[in-house]
């Protein structure tokens, strides 16, 4: 059995989203109502509060921007980047 305590508010969703840094761009692995995880080549570390765009499109759509501003609640570093985590303290589209 698995006892590892989930700590998110809300089911999280695979995507593949283009996120629009003031430093960059990233890419998104998942995705929620309240919150985000991406890879970025820069370095993001935690407490942050950011603001940010995430581009994603449906099928024969147009392109939606989605305006999000945020708290990084966890990163994780590797040797190229880093895993980010934000809880969302707003969002528009």
């Amino acid at each position: 059995m698995n006892n590892i305590k989930e700590n998110r508010l809300a089911g999280r969703y695979p995507t593949f989203c283009t996120v629009e840094l003031d430093t960059g761009t990233g890419v998104t692995r998942n995705l929620s109502t309240t919150g985000v995880c991406f890879t970025t080549d820069k370095i993001i570390e935690p407490n942050l509060m950011l603001r940010f765009f995430i581009s994603m499109q449906k099928k024969g759509r147009n392109m939606i921007r989605l305006r999000c501003e945020g708290r990084v609640v966890r990163t994780h570093k590797f040797a190229n980047g880093c895993e980010v985590a934000i809880q969302f303290t707003t969002f528009e589209w």
